[in-house]
């Protein structure tokens, strides 16, 4: 039975009430959610864009609240892509061996998917590409980017990850990271990286910035014009919220003045 609640929610309740929720000793996985706080639920993914990134923006591990007994379609799919993107090996006898082993004997069966390339299918992944780049050698890895940089591809690790690259996946767990087997593929990635090493000192830089131009601070604006930033600022081991790290920025800005 779903709790009405029927809050005026912003950023800030959002986080209160989902502390709350976990300090009650409840769950706080989405399907449970769904299922007996849609309402949070619902608020959560408005104002944070997913609800793993409000549960981590209250300070909560959200692997620490997966706890799914039961696989559903939802969740295989939902897992499937996010280890994709992890770099995860997601071939069927690394699955097997793996912590996930029950999601996949979930995956396959009759009233799921029937198989696990079905699964991989239905999670939009191509179940013979990462099978191909999971037989490839160092030497085929590295060849095939420099095959990609000649086409003229995007090798940011940001298109590669848009576009469910599984060479991206496969050059991960080979090299330790994208930018180190690009580097070994005598590419420059420093010249075609996009993404930003995030630090509280540069949030508060950017914010400072914005600021400064009159930009519009609203959480859901800064998430939709920039949604780099607004993730970074709502990470747990930086100020957890948008509205704390507005906060802090206050509070530079004053101890500056």
């Amino acid at each position: 039975m779903q709790t009405q609640r029927n809050k005026n929610w912003n950023e800030q309740l959002v986080t209160e009430e989902i502390r709350s929720w976990h300090e009650a000793g409840k769950p706080l996985y989405s399907h449970y959610m769904r299922q007996n706080y849609q309402e949070l639920l619902a608020a959560g993914i408005r104002y944070f864009g997913t609800w793993r990134t409000a549960v981590e923006g209250a300070g909560i591990p959200y692997d620490s609240v997966r706890k799914y007994r039961d696989w559903s379609k939802e969740r295989i799919i939902e897992t499937i892509q996010r280890l994709e993107k992890d770099g995860v090996d997601l071939s069927f006898r690394s699955m097997m061996l793996s912590k996930y082993a029950p999601m996949v004997y979930a995956a396959i069966r009759p009233n799921h998917f029937g198989s696990w390339k079905d699964a991989l299918t239905a999670a939009g992944l191509a179940p013979e590409e990462i099978y191909r780049y999971r037989s490839w050698d160092d030497d085929s890895i590295l060849s095939e980017i420099r095959r990609l940089k000649e086409q003229g591809a995007d090798l940011s690790s940001k298109k590669m990850d848009e576009t469910a690259n599984p060479l991206i996946a496969t050059a991960r767990r080979r090299f330790g990271n994208w930018g180190a087997a690009v580097e070994r593929a005598g590419i420059d990635y420093s010249a075609i990286r996009r993404r930003r090493r995030w630090t509280r000192e540069l949030v508060l830089e950017e914010i400072r910035q914005l600021r400064a131009t009159g930009a519009d601070l609203r959480s859901g604006e800064v998430r939709h014009q920039q949604p780099a930033l607004f993730a970074a600022a709502c990470k747990a081991r930086f100020f957890g919220s948008w509205t704390k790290a507005l906060q802090a920025s206050e509070e530079l800005v004053a101890t500056l003045s």
